[in-house]
């Protein structure tokens, strides 16, 4: 931006390409004003054996949440830890899944989203635990 690069119009079309590359890709009305743009290929980035606890702390600070829930048909409290992508992330959530050791990795049949959700049967005790290592511990 700063040498105004995207005013030129090599500029503007490798901005174009970058858009092109995200997830839903260009719009109809972008891809028919500017048909001749391609995608940026995207490098495809080998995922560990195991997670680092300070990534995972982070990665979920972005793009999990915690919750407690009560189940209106029998009053009982739940606990819940999740965590959403992309669908081709599936196998990064599956590392998440063997990192905390249960959950359960859901693939929806009508989006491209995967959600990652632990198993609901957590003790208030080690909620409190996985909060205090992945937020508290962690990021001091």
């Amino acid at each position: 931006m700063s040498t105004k690069q995207h005013l030129t119009a090599s500029g503007f079309s490798t901005i174009l390409s970058y858009y092109a590359s995200l997830n839903k890709g260009m719009s109809p009305s972008v891809l028919a004003a500017f048909p001749e743009i391609i995608g940026v290929k995207k490098d495809t980035v080998a995922l560990p054996d195991n997670l680092n606890p300070h990534w995972l702390s982070g990665f979920v600070a972005g793009d999990g949440g915690f919750s407690i829930g009560i189940r209106t048909e029998t009053g009982q409290i739940y606990f819940r830890f999740h965590v959403t992508q992309h669908s081709r992330d599936s196998s990064l959530m599956n590392l998440v899944v063997k990192f905390v050791g249960c959950g359960k990795v859901n693939i929806r049949s009508n989006t491209v989203i995967t959600t990652y959700k632990i198993c609901y049967n957590f003790t208030r005790v080690s909620f409190l635990i996985l909060i205090n290592i992945l937020f508290i511990t962690l990021s001091l």
